[in-house]
Parts: C-alpha cells; sequence; structure tokens
C-alpha cells in the first residue's frame, strides 16, 4: 500500500529491510532501522541536540521569570528580560549561520499565498479569542485580558502591540521554526522534527488552558516552514494572528 500512495521519486528503499520510505525519512517505519549513512554523525548528532537544550533550558528559564517573578513585571525589567530573549535567539540562529541563513531568503514569493496564510491567522485568532474568552469565565469565572493598562494610554498600546505581535512573529519564530526546528530536522524525521518542537514551543507559553490552540498553531507554522523553506510566511501568519489577538484586547476594554 505505501509503494502504491507515495511517487517512486519521493521514495528510497529501507538501507535493511528495503520497505520503501519517503525520501526525507531517517528511520524506517516498518524495521526502525536508522536510514542515513548519514551527512550527520552521531556525535554531531548529540552536540546538536545538546546544544538544542541548552537553547530551550535557557528559553523556558527566561519565560518563568517573566511569568512567576514580581520584578519582571514591571516594564523596565521586562525590557531587560525581552532583551535577553532577543539575544539568546539570535546568537543561537547564527551559531550555524552558514545553512540558517538560506531560511531568511523568500524563494517563490507569492501575495496570494501571503494573503491567504494572514487570513487563516485572522481567522484562527477570532476563534481563538473567543474559546479562550469562554474557557476563562467557565474554569476561572473571570475574564483575563493581556495588558489592561493599555486603556486610553497610546504609550501602553504601542508596548501591547510591539511586545505582543512584532517581537514573537520575529524572535519566536527565528528560535523555534529557525534555530530549534532546523537543528531538529538533521536528528529525526520531518514529522517528528515539527511535533517535537510544536510542542516545545507550547510549553514555553506556561499557559495550560492555551495548550488546546498553541499546538494546532506551532504544527501549521512548522509544516508551513518546511513546505515553503522560509521564515517569512510563519513570520507574517504569527504577527497576524497576535495583532488581530491585540485588536480584539483593545476593542474589548471598557471605555
Amino acid at each position: 500500500m505505501l509503494s502504491e500512495e507515495i511517487a517512486p521519486s519521493e521514495t528510497k528503499a529501507c538501507v535493511q529491510c528495503t520497505a520503501l520510505l519517503n525520501i526525507d525519512s531517517k528511520f524506517c517505519n516498518s524495521c526502525g532501522a536508522k536510514q542515513s549513512l548519514s551527512e550527520v554523525k552521531v556525535t554531531d548528532q548529540w552536540n546538536l541536540l545538546k546544544q538544542a537544550a541548552i537553547f530551550y533550558a535557557l528559553y523556558l528559564f527566561l519565560c518563568c521569570l517573566s511569568q512567576f517573578t514580581d520584578a519582571f513585571q514591571e516594564i523596565s525589567w521586562y525590557l531587560v528580560l525581552e532583551l535577553a530573549c532577543v539575544i539568546l535567539t539570535v546568537s543561537f540562529f547564527a551559531i550555524n549561520w552558514s545553512e540558517n541563513k538560506a531560511l531568511l531568503k523568500w524563494p517563490g514569493f507569492s501575495l496570494q499565498k501571503l494573503s491567504a496564510y494572514c487570513g487563516i491567522a485572522m481567522a484562527g485568532a477570532f476563534l481563538v479569542h473567543y474559546s479562550v474568552d469562554w474557557l476563562n469565565v467557565t474554569i476561572y469565572s473571570q475574564e483575563k485580558h493581556l495588558f489592561n493598562a493599555s486603556r486610553g494610554n497610546y504609550y501602553a498600546i504601542f508596548l501591547l502591540v510591539f511586545f505582543t505581535a512584532v517581537t514573537p512573529a520575529l524572535f519566536e519564530e527565528l528560535g523555534f521554526r529557525g534555530y530549534l526546528l532546523q537543528s531538529l530536522l538533521k536528528v529525526s524525521d520531518t514529522h517528528q522534527a515539527v511535533y517535537i518542537s510544536a510542542f516545545l514551543f507550547a510549553i514555553i507559553h506556561l499557559s495550560f488552558i492555551s495548550l488546546f490552540w498553541l499546538i494546532p498553531f506551532a504544527l501549521f507554522i512548522g509544516y508551513v516552514r518546511v513546505r515553503e523553506n522560509t521564515l517569512w510566511y510563519g513570520i507574517f501568519f504569527h504577527f497576524c494572528f497576535n495583532l488581530t489577538a491585540c485588536l480584539f484586547e483593545l476593542l474589548q476594554q471598557p471605555k
């Protein structure tokens, strides 16, 4: 059945049992044998995994500081924390700059495709907004807002949009669909890499109630990144999703 569903040009034979596999498979679905004779050595794979683990541990630590430390609720310290996240992300992305820089190119740019991705993002944000509102009221008996201080304060509104829509779209994509996913693709199959990076991305938001949409969100952007071979569609998708969420927050605040 597998040989009938996959085009010959997209397959390769397992090195051990000769079953037909997807061309990007690194392990056999039938016998479990490792496929690559590999362009990445075992020692290099372990180094990649350890490096990725360090990146994730540091990023998660910064997220925990932001979420659970009172001092970092103040805007000055919050800015320091954001800067630390940016430096961390850019530093790890630059470790393998010769390869990762290709993800910043935009091959085969399509305005129609970009518009479609942005439209999906805004529709998704609409559904998530009302779903999360309902869950918060049902479970916690209260509404929660991203940034209550923004009411009537243009400076605070700018900060809300910048730190909720602009910086996550750029630097979370650079870190998770750029550096982390790219590293995982070297040591696992494409589907495994996308799923692992999506779950790790969802966890760093430290919100159990948001997992129901964070995981599909990250899976979608991960597959877009692999399919399009660029970060830019994901960056715009992420920006439009978060910007729509910001607009809902601002429009719903009491006058």
